[in-house]
């Protein structure tokens, strides 16, 4: 036994494809087989019934014509003379040469629906002696005659036929035909019975028999051909499947990873052979690929500690929720949420020399590691220029330039700066290339209306302006990055402008309370949806005349 055929044993398929195959084509044999049997029976039976009636008719019209040199009704008249026992003698002899069951010449009444009997003989010679006692010279029977009997009487020259089935005797075919006498009248009719069962049982055991050879003929071929099918297909591609099974199987339960892969040889350099190389070179790019994955996984998981810590880093550099107060006046309220491990969002609230705040939030072009390197560095470097220089644009001037000349991938920042003085009703603000600011006075939210300047880090001569804007007791105002606004839910809906100001409107008159707010309608808004940007919001409001 090879290894095909034990792994034929060893393998229980719930549905063998062999087993159907087997079974089909055996029943398709078997109906090929009787159909064509029934049809070969069919076309006998009808070829045999033609024949039959050519034979009928035409062995009538000799025994017609040889009875029309006797004298009928002397024959009738005389059974015991040597005369009617040669007619009896030649009618036998037609009917055993055409194999008939009996041939018969009698006169009709066709008035009294009865015929008397002139002579009778059988094929058989047991029948034969009783028919000629039953329906000896003269006997007389009442018979409704058929329309193919007063047919043959009308025309004499022709030869009628008529079917029957008879429940004692069976299916008969009749031919008729009428003895004329010398004045060219009938006398009297011949009728030749021949036995339509005694042939149809003859064609369909025939045909039975020529069946049951085709059938063990068949047979004996279908099963050589299904054991060649066996031993040279299915066997083969059993050994394969069991080897597939059990080569995964090993993988997925992590038994003999370090095996080396046998391949599969059949030896029989046949499309089966070529499915197994097939399969033995998926195996070995399965194995490549297993290994440089796991290479991969090992690295990505160095890689992912690698970004949580970096992750931890930055939310300790910024925070990732920050709830402060300045100068007892100014509430600040900021939130962050990276798109990733590490982002390029970033904001930062400190004093400045003069006794001012200083607040700030910015984007760096791109996301991910390099993106959060160069915030840091952005950050760093604001909160350091800014406190240097009590002049914002001359700040933002210097931030730019050293930017411009620390940044060899081309990145970019944009930021929007607001200085808040406790002296003051309005605060000062320098928007380089950011988002517009909501401010909320009064209860109500709109755009803070401001001209934006070149992003940092684009240019290194690029000026900076200064603008200010009121900013009275209770009003707050909301910074954001694009993260916000830009937000999309589960079917690529904006969050927007509007849904921003009405999310700033409605929320709490607290810095917290807008930061909040604006966050939950942003939550809402996008559900379970991918978060594909970095998402910052820092409110501050201004509470001098706190109660």
């Amino acid at each position: 036994m090879n290894n095909a055929e034990k792994s034929a044993d060893k393998i229980k398929v719930k549905k063998s494809i062999f087993k159907r195959l087997f079974v089909r084509v055996l029943v398709l044999f078997i109906l090929a087989v009787i159909v064509s049997g029934t049809l070969n029976c069919i076309e006998n039976i009808q070829r045999t019934r033609r024949f039959t009636r050519q034979l009928t008719e035409s062995a009538s019209k000799v025994a017609t014509e040889t009875f029309e040199r006797s004298d009928i009704n002397a024959l009738l008249d005389n059974p015991d003379s040597e005369e009617y026992r040669k007619a009896v003698k030649t009618l036998r002899w037609i009917c055993q040469t055409n194999h008939f069951e009996y041939m018969y010449i009698y006169i009709p009444n066709f008035d009294e629906n009865k015929v008397t009997y002139v002579m009778t003989v059988a094929d058989d010679d047991s029948e034969n002696e009783n028919v000629l006692k039953v329906r000896s010279a003269g006997a007389e029977v009442d018979h409704s005659l058929w329309d193919a009997e007063k047919e043959a009487w009308e025309n004499p020259n022709l030869v009628t036929a008529y079917e029957y089935q008879n429940d004692s005797f069976g299916s008969f075919y009749t031919a008729f035909s009428a003895v004329q006498g010398k004045d060219g009248k009938p006398v009297a009719l011949i009728g030749a019975d021949y036995s339509l069962t005694q042939i149809y049982t003859e064609i369909i055991f025939y045909t039975a028999m020529r069946v049951l050879a085709l059938l063990v003929v068949l047979a004996i071929v279908f099963l050589l051909v299904m054991l060649f099918v066996r031993k040279k297909m299915y066997n083969p591609i059993l050994l394969i499947f069991e080897k597939i099974r059990g080569y995964f199987s090993d993988k997925a339960d992590g038994t003999n990873t370090r095996k080396a892969f046998e391949p599969i040889k059949l030896g029989s350099d046949d499309e089966i052979q070529l499915l197994a190389d097939y399969f033995n070179d998926m195996a070995h790019d399965v194995e490549t690929y297993v290994e440089k994955n796991s290479a991969l996984a090992s690295e990505k998981a160095k890689n992912e500690t690698e970004l949580e810590v970096a992750r931890r880093i930055q939310y300790g550099i910024i925070a990732r929720e920050k709830n402060v107060v300045f100068a007892d006046c100014f509430d600040v309220s900021a939130r962050m949420e990276s798109a990733r491990q590490v982002g390029g969002d970033f904001y930062d609230c400190f004093a400045l020399p003069d006794g001012r705040m200083c607040a700030v939030v910015g984007d760096v072009s791109g996301k991910g590691v390099a993106a959060a390197m160069f915030m840091a560095f952005a950050k760093t470097l604001i909160h350091e220029k800014m406190t240097e220089n009590a002049e914002p644009d001359r700040a933002f001037e210097k931030i730019n330039k050293e930017l411009c000349s620390s940044n060899p991938e081309g990145m970019f920042v944009t930021a929007f700066a607001v200085i808040f003085d406790k002296n003051s009703d309005s605060f000062l603000y320098i928007n380089a290339g950011h988002n517009k600011p909501v401010a909320v006075s009064n209860g109500k939210a709109e755009f803070l209306e401001c001209k934006p300047c070149i992003m940092l880090g684009v240019f290194d001569d690029a000026r900076y302006v200064v603008n200010s804007a009121e900013f009275g007791n209770g009003d707050i105002i909301c910074l954001y990055t694009d993260g916000v606004n830009e937000a999309t839910n589960a079917d690529n809906e904006f969050f927007g402008n509007e849904r921003l100001v009405s999310a700033c409107q409605n929320a709490g008159q607290t810095a917290k309370g807008v930061c909040d707010g604006v966050y939950e309608a942003l939550t809402d808004f996008t559900e379970n949806a991918e978060q594909f940007d970095d998402i910052t919001i820092v409110a501050i409001k201004n509470s001098k005349n706190r109660d």
